[in-house]
């Protein structure tokens, strides 16, 4: 098994076996299942491996969320298509794809938590952010 120590540099390997919608976030008030119980040591393709490996995971969400936790990944047994993805920079949303070629057994899967109301305050914050008026404009 290999393991990635980093966030940068590596290119995704595991984003071509899902549909990658760049800086978007799921829309409240859906809320996922499970969360890494350390974002921080999480990469995109641990995140994404194992969303492949769990039966209920239908979408990830990972990111770079700033504060103490500074990345997230989230799984989702499913996401509002009608008011998903919303904007939110430096986060994305990866739909798994129905097969994939590519084997993601030199990725270790991350440990799983069930979610808390983390994920749910820090799209509010990023809503609330996207409707203030841009005080630069007349």
């Amino acid at each position: 098994m290999i393991v990635f120590a980093d966030h940068f540099g590596d290119p995704c390997y595991l984003c071509r076996c899902f549909v990658e919608y760049t800086d978007r976030d799921v829309a409240i008030p859906i809320r996922p299942y499970a969360m890494a119980a350390d974002g921080y040591d999480t990469t995109e393709d641990r995140c994404l491996a194992t969303c492949r490996r769990d039966e209920r995971c239908r979408v990830a969400v990972y990111g770079m969320i700033g504060g103490r936790k500074v990345f997230t990944c989230e799984f989702y047994e499913k996401i509002d298509s009608r008011n998903s993805p919303k904007y939110s920079p430096f986060v994305n949303i990866y739909i798994k794809k129905s097969s994939c070629p590519f084997k993601d057994d030199i990725f270790e899967s991350v440990k799983m938590i069930p979610a808390d109301n983390s994920s749910l305050k820090r799209r509010l914050k990023h809503e609330k952010l996207a409707q203030r008026p841009n005080p630069h404009e007349g």
